[in-house]
C-alpha cells in the first residue's frame, strides 16, 4: 500500500526568487503593453511606464544574477539543469501531460520537461535583457551594437522583444495550468515549501 510523505521540496531561496521574480515579471509585462500599445494605459503617463518598466528591468537582472549565483553555489544546478542523455525521459512525462498515460514517471525534484522548459526559459530571459538594454539608448551607448548587427534596426529588435513578451505570458499561462490542474498543493508547497510524495505505507513522516 502506498501511503503520501510530506516533506521539505522549496527552500527559502527558491520561494524568495520565485515570488520576487513573478512580481517583477508583472510589472514588466504590464508597464512594456503601455509602452507598446499606448491605448493600453495601466500607469498613467507614457512617462511613468517607461520609469518603471526601466526599473523593473534593472530588477530583472539583478534578482537574475542572484539566482544564478546560489543556483551554483548551492549545487542546484546538479538536480535542476537537463542532461545530454535526458532525453529519453521526455516521452513517459509528455503522455502523462496529454493524458495518453495515467501513469506518472518518477523524478528526483522536477522532470525533464521542467528541467527544459526552465533553462530555456532563462536562455530566453538572458535574451530578452539585450534586446531590452539595446533599446535603451541611454544605457552604455554602443555596448550593445551587436544586438543591431544580429537582430538589424530598432523596429525589428521591438519587434522580437515584444514577442517574447508573449511568450513569457504563454509559457506562465501553461505553468499556472499545469500546477492547479494536477495538484493545487503545489502552490502552496512554493508558499511554506512543503509538499507531498508516495511512500510505501508505514514509512510515512509526519
Amino acid at each position: 500500500m502506498m501511503a503520501e510523505e510530506r516533506y521539505y521540496k522549496h527552500d527559502g531561496f527558491e520561494r524568495f526568487t520565485h515570488w520576487a521574480h513573478t512580481v517583477n515579471t508583472v510589472f514588466l509585462v504590464l508597464s512594456g503593453m503601455q509602452i507598446h500599445y499606448p491605448g493600453f494605459s495601466v500607469f498613467g503617463a507614457m512617462q511613468n511606464a517607461r520609469f518603471l518598466h526601466l526599473v523593473s528591468a534593472y530588477l530583472f537582472v539583478a534578482i537574475g544574477v542572484y539566482h544564478s549565483y546560489i543556483f551554483f553555489a548551492l549545487g542546484k544546478h546538479r538536480i535542476a539543469m537537463p542532461g545530454i542523455f535526458d532525453f529519453s525521459e521526455v516521452g513517459p512525462i509528455l503522455k502523462y501531460y496529454l493524458h495518453i498515460s495515467r501513469e506518472k514517471p518518477p523524478y528526483e525534484k522536477y522532470n525533464v520537461l521542467q528541467k527544459y522548459g526552465y533553462f530555456l526559459l532563462f536562455a530566453v530571459s538572458v535574451l530578452q535583457v539585450l534586446l531590452g538594454f539595446a533599446l535603451y539608448p541611454y544605457f552604455l551607448p554602443g555596448v550593445f551594437s551587436f544586438v543591431f548587427a544580429i537582430f538589424g534596426d530598432a523596429v525589428q529588435i521591438r519587434i522580437w522583444h515584444t514577442t517574447i513578451m508573449w511568450l513569457f505570458i504563454a509559457f506562465t499561462a501553461l505553468h499556472v495550468y499545469l500546477v492547479v490542474t494536477e495538484d493545487k498543493r503545489m502552490v502552496r508547497a512554493m508558499v511554506d515549501g512543503y509538499y507531498y510524495r508516495k511512500v510505501t505505507e508505514g514509512k510515512a513522516q509526519g
